[in-house]
């Protein structure tokens, strides 16, 4: 069997990524957070295509289902707000985030943990600054069994929570 050429190879590396290529997705994960506010986190997201969507999944550390919020588009990075967790209700949060471009191609992220410390324990929570956004959190269920509020581990205040309807 004859080995590869170099110009086969060279032009491997040279060519682009294929249109229907997933897109990518870059976070920086965040060690912790502080109770009682709700957390920004944000990511790279890029696409041969276009980035339809752009998402965080989270849950209390242990819990089964994952609530979902959608990400937006800042100019530069997309973000999302996390509603606040509740002191003494949430000692771990889990999270990832997953991105869907035009093509319908989806790429996420590892699944990261951020432990809930006390305010001087946590030196730099990912804290949202933006008060509108703080105070319009839409939180997405992702099965039918969340029921029709958010888990009591988190605050509900600024947060419109939307149960997935099964279908008919």
């Amino acid at each position: 069997m004859r080995a590869p050429s170099l110009l086969v190879l060279a032009l491997a590396v040279a060519l682009p990524a294929a249109a229907d290529d997933a897109p990518e997705v870059e976070h920086q994960p965040v060690p912790c957070t502080i109770p009682g506010k709700p957390l920004s986190l944000c990511a790279n997201v890029s696409s041969q295509t276009e980035v339809a969507k752009a998402r965080i999944y989270f849950r209390r550390a242990g819990e089964e289902f994952y609530n979902m919020v959608d990400m937006q588009f800042d100019g530069i990075k997309y973000c999302g707000t996390v509603p606040a967790p509740l002191e003494g209700k949430v000692i771990s949060l889990e999270y990832y985030i997953q991105a869907i471009d035009t093509s319908y191609q989806a790429k996420r992220t590892s699944t990261f943990q951020i432990a809930i410390q006390a305010e001087n324990a946590c030196e730099f929570p990912p804290l949202e600054k933006d008060a509108a956004r703080a105070a319009s959190i839409k939180v997405f269920a992702t099965h039918k069994k969340q029921g029709k509020k958010l888990d009591d581990g988190f605050s509900s205040a600024g947060v419109t929570f939307v149960p997935l309807v099964p279908a008919k």
